[in-house]
């Protein structure tokens, strides 16, 4: 009996629907430049991914200047606009002030109040211009001050400037015809040539609709303006955020405050906000309910059910629901604005047809062997196929031609597996060139410092060049086509590379025999063993093939890949995956003296090395990120987990700066919950994560709040950031 409620946690990890994680707000789909899925609309600020308000007023500019040169010369006439803004917070702002020092004919349209995020801030709050090594490009004044002196300073701006914003009009409709954009709002109807949404996460107030909200609506309050309006009254904080935490704080000195709310533990607030609460809560001046919700509001008490069942009723003047907001996702379903990680036909579509290409792609290098290569097996006349194989490579393979003589050069034309084999590997480095270039600038020009991100892909690409090189080289001219394939064992250690002691033939030299066998055992049982203390899992974004395709490739979509306590539940499997490995290897060795055209061996050869690592993990990059593969199935990635959480001494250390806006989850390739450990002002290594140590959600952090951190303890460790480069 001891063993199902266990058993009962598992099954709700694996295939529980799981709750809200404040990491993973669902947000529509935006491409560079905050493209939405229609073209001409933009879509910026909080809910395009893009945090702070100093980010917010500089998106606002990019935005409006990038249309601005995308707009033909000839004017807009009549009454259509060169650009509707919908929102008027900081980049809605930034937007048009913006558009109208460019002299473009636009307007800006909000719902409520203009930088209604800041006019919900409570009195007195005050801003931080981060980041601080961010200039503002805006026209739009800010500078760290007081929510009231913001407030201020910007529609004096506005007034004395004439920007054309309107607030209290609300966009109920976005349509397009005849090449124009038809925007439907409370105060009429507008065209443009361009729309921009900047509309903000705070959506609608959520309410916890329970009776008596309505009939003494006058009671219950949304956001906290003014502490000092509230002196000596029974008020309760329904809520378990970092906005329910600050009124909780902020009233409870002069109030009788009473904090309930549905979390079992505090998971939304910041650690910070959890320490003062829990300070108050000792101090008797705050009484705090967890695992309990609000079952009704009177007109002088209030009604709650606590984790035990129990009903509570106490005196009451004042209700605060800060349960969070409603996004605007029935706003971008209605007006056609894809949501991410949204599964309609034409995504069903780009996933068969992607799957297709991969598979053929992997099916011809491996042609005629089945059952790999079906259909092409039947479909393929093997003669043709041959020649035309042989013409393509005579092509891809002329830099290199001078290198052999005419005897080693024919035995390379009558080897058509090499020939197969070359031209995936060279496509495969091919691609990491061009892609893993690419990746290298943006991540370059994100972070404060580059250097980490330079030479991190400078050295993925480096060893795919190098060993492309000496496999189908190098290692062609020193031990023949037959073995030449070997010298991928020492790039990528067993079991990764699965048949390092498989397919020795007695007429082998014995110093071939013993070099490659001895450098897989090194480098499987000392060199990774060595790397994960001293470095984590680097070897998986710094030097491995596979996690650098999924680095270069893949990392156009690394915010797709799965997220969440389910997806992180699943990554178990790489440790079957070694477990499957460390088997068939002994059983091929030992009971068939290495030949692995056993079953065995054949199973293991096509569900893994076939399928898991070469067809379906490229076949979803752009549905689930680069790191499908890495994350659920490598059993090297497993064996370097395994040494890693042992004692392995690399982590990434939080500060008390995090502002939760949740890009350093957004941008984890391996699915982790960073936000969760910033927030909270935690360390984390291999013992609590998969991280891999690609330094991502450092550069992408506005508040710089990450760092790398070699020492196992202690807050006046080095800092191991790279330095600036050199001038």
């Amino acid at each position: 009996m001891g063993a199902l409620p266990n058993l009962r946690t598992w099954k709700q990890d694996l295939f529980g629907s799981g709750g809200p994680e404040p990491s993973y707000p669902k947000l529509p789909a935006v491409g560079e430049g905050g493209r939405s899925n229609i073209s001409g609309m933009f879509v910026i600020g909080e809910v395009g991914g893009v945090p702070l308000i100093k980010l917010g007023l500089n998106q606002g500019v990019d935005v409006i200047e990038r249309i601005h040169a995308g707009l033909d010369a000839a004017p807009s006439s009549g009454d259509v606009l060169d650009v509707l803004i919908v929102g008027a917070g900081s980049a809605g702002l930034g937007a048009a002030m913006r558009a109208h020092e460019l002299g473009m004919r636009y307007l800006a349209l909000d719902a409520d109040r203009m930088a209604m995020t800041v006019v919900n801030m409570y009195k007195g709050k005050w801003l931080f211009a981060e980041p601080e090594d961010v200039p503002n490009k805006s026209g739009m004044w800010f500078e760290e001050c007081d929510r009231e002196t913001l407030l201020a300073r910007w529609r004096r701006q506005v007034e004395e400037t004439g920007l054309h914003v309107r607030e209290h009009e609300r966009v109920t409709d976005i349509r397009t015809r005849d090449g124009l954009f038809e925007i439907t709002g409370t105060g009429g109807l507008y065209r443009a040539r361009r729309v921009v949404l900047a509309v903000g996460k705070a959506g609608n107030p959520r309410k916890a609709g329970v009776p008596g909200e309505r009939e003494h609506a006058a009671k219950v309050h949304h956001t906290l303006a003014d502490p000092a309006d509230h002196v000596g009254r029974n008020i309760l904080v329904y809520g378990g955020g970092d906005v329910a935490a600050e009124a909780a704080l902020a009233l409870c000195g002069a109030n009788t405050v009473t904090m309930v709310t549905i979390d079992e533990t505090f998971v939304f607030p910041k650690k910070r906000n959890v320490d003062k609460l829990r300070a108050e809560e000792r101090a008797g001046r705050l009484t705090i309910h967890m695992a309990s919700r609000l079952i009704a509001v009177g007109e002088d008490t209030v009604t709650f059910e606590d984790a035990a069942g129990r009903d509570h009723t106490v005196p009451n003047d004042v209700v605060f629901e800060m349960i969070g907001s409603e996004l605007p996702l029935g706003f971008f379903r209605k007006i056609g604005v894809k949501l991410e990680g949204t599964w309609d036909a034409r995504r069903w579509l780009t996933l068969a047809l992607v799957s297709i290409l991969v598979y053929s792609l992997y099916a011809l290098k491996k042609y005629p062997e089945s059952p790999y290569s079906w259909p092409f097996d039947r479909l393929l006349d093997p003669l043709a196929f041959t020649a035309a194989v042989r013409a393509v490579f005579e092509a891809a393979f002329l830099p290199f031609r001078w290198f052999f003589t005419p005897e080693a050069y024919r035995e390379i034309l009558e080897t058509t597996w090499f020939q197969q084999g070359y031209l995936y590997s060279l496509l495969y480095t091919v691609v990491m060139i061009v892609f893993g270039t690419q990746a290298m600038k943006r991540w370059t020009s994100v972070a404060r410092s580059g250097r980490y991100q330079k030479w991190r892909y400078t050295s993925l690409i480096a060893f795919q060049v190098v060993f492309f090189l000496a496999a189908n080289v190098v290692a062609v001219q020193a031990m023949s086509v037959q073995n030449s394939w070997r010298a991928w064992g020492l790039y990528q250690p067993w079991p990764l590379f699965f048949n390092t002691f498989h397919w020795w033939n007695e007429s082998d030299p014995r110093v071939v025999l013993y070099g490659f066998v001895g450098v897989g055992v090194l480098g499987s049982f000392v060199a990774i063993p060595w790397l994960s203390h001293r470095h984590g899992k680097r070897f998986c974004t710094w030097i491995c093939g596979c996690g650098g395709l999924a680095e270069t490739l893949g990392d156009r979509w690394r915010h797709l890949s799965p997220k969440g306590a389910r997806s992180r539940s699943w990554e178990f499997q790489g440790t079957l995956v070694l477990v499957a490995a460390a088997v068939v290897t002994l059983v091929t060795v030992g009971a068939f003296q290495g030949r692995a055209d056993n079953g065995w061996a054949k199973a293991y050869g096509y569900i893994v090395d076939f399928w898991l690592v070469a067809v379906i993990p490229i076949a979803l990059y752009p549905f689930f990120g680069g790191k499908v593969w890495c994350r659920y199935w490598c059993p090297l990635a497993a064996w370097n987990q395994i040494l890693a959480a042992w004692y392995g001494r690399l982590r990434i250390r939080s500060n008390e700066k995090c502002i939760t806006c949740g890009l350093c989850s957004r941008h984890c390739q391996i699915g982790i919950d960073v936000m969760a450990f910033a927030k909270n002002q935690e360390s984390f290594d291999n013992r609590n994560s998969s991280c891999i140590q690609c330094g991502i959600c450092i550069d992408v952090c506005p508040m710089d709040v990450l760092s790398f951190d070699d020492a196992p303890s202690g807050n006046d460790a080095p800092r191991l950031t790279p330095p600036s480069p050199a001038p």
